[in-house]
């Protein structure tokens, strides 16, 4: 089944409008473990969606250890009336009712396996945060980004975690040489031992740059790619990846201070750039504009600073519409 049924199907269990068929098809996806990171990935989407979702703890765990211990409730159906004369309903209805609570528990368990077992780490739009794992790794995290570590310490034979978004990474090496895992949508992972990388993960593809020590990718068409030190990666959605190298890490890091670095880098992606770091769509309706060219370096902690350095950059209108930013060329009388 393609990734967007299944993920809508996964949305509409969370929103309690699953059918019995979905939920019937989700409990057979979910008994394959290699679908439980994507299950994952969706629970965190749904939930940066829905900000007011709040988690009963107490109530989760204890649906939790119910399914551990095959703990469930009982369930009194009400009474239904007969709809053939075969009574096959009647009789079939009770193991159907059994075997809905018995999914429901499972389901309960998987949704809450996630707040249980993980703790997630996010960053609003226009926000940078730094952050020190159990195991001593250092992480600053991008505007608009999450990261997903274990609750309760690394194991013993790997480090993981899951990014979406953007992030610096510092990893600590270990005596034993543990490695340390970034996992990101679409079977795209970092794999290290000590070094330091940043790894760009959104809608629009993956990238990641190497300053420190040896990577390891793997890309989601099953190929591995081992990375040098001022290497860079881009992978575009559609699995096509670049290699280039680069004598300086300022246009991967500079955002760590706040800092837009543009390199002949077009309006358009400015405005790319604008939304992904403070949550803000624009808009460049014309097309000779959109195209025009910008360098240099300039710090904007405020979306309305950069409106400001590019107004005056490109003498330009910055325009607010009610659901967004519109630049323009001013009109001459």
């Amino acid at each position: 089944m393609e990734p967007l049924l299944i993920k809508r199907i996964v949305f509409d269990f969370f929103d309690g409008k699953a059918t019995a068929i979905q939920r019937k098809y989700l409990e057979e996806w979910l008994t394959c473990e290699a679908n439980h990171e994507a299950y994952y990935h969706y629970l965190d989407e749904w939930e940066s969606q829905r900000p007011q979702f709040s988690v009963d703890a107490e109530k989760a765990l204890t649906a939790y250890q119910r399914v551990l211990e095959d703990d469930q409730p009982t369930v009194t159906p009400s009474k239904v009336l007969p709809v053939s004369r075969s009574g096959l309903f009647q009789k079939w209805l009770p193991w159907g009712i059994a075997a809905s609570v018995t999914l429901l528990g499972l389901l309960g368990a998987y949704v809450f396996r996630a707040q249980i077992l993980y703790e997630t780490h996010r960053t609003a739009f226009g926000q940078t945060s730094e952050y020190k794992l159990a195991d001593g790794t250092e992480v600053t995290l991008n505007a608009n980004s999450s990261l997903r570590v274990p609750r309760f310490g690394f194991g013993n034979k790997t480090r993981e975690v899951y990014l979406e978004g953007e992030g610096e990474f510092k990893v600590t090496h270990t005596a034993n040489n543990q490695r340390f895992i970034v996992r990101t949508a679409d079977r795209f992972q970092v794999e290290v031992l000590g070094t330091e990388f940043v790894v760009y993960a959104r809608a629009k593809g993956k990238r990641v740059f190497l300053s420190k020590g040896k990577v390891k990718l793997d890309l989601p068409q099953g190929q591995q790619l081992y990375m040098r030190p001022g290497n860079v990666v881009t992978v575009a959605n559609s699995g096509r990846y670049r290699l280039t190298q680069t004598k300086t890490a300022r246009p991967f890091v500079a955002w760590k201070d706040h800092w837009f670095y543009f390199d002949n880098t077009s309006l358009t992606e400015v405005a790319d750039q604008i939304q992904e770091q403070f949550g803000i769509k624009v808009v460049v309706p014309e097309p000779q504009l959109a195209q025009r060219r910008i360098a240099g370096n300039f710090r904007a902690e405020q979306a309305d600073d950069l409106f400001q350095i590019l107004a005056e950059l490109l003498t330009i209108n910055v325009v607010k519409k009610r659901h967004y930013i519109e630049l323009t060329t001013p009109k001459h009388p």
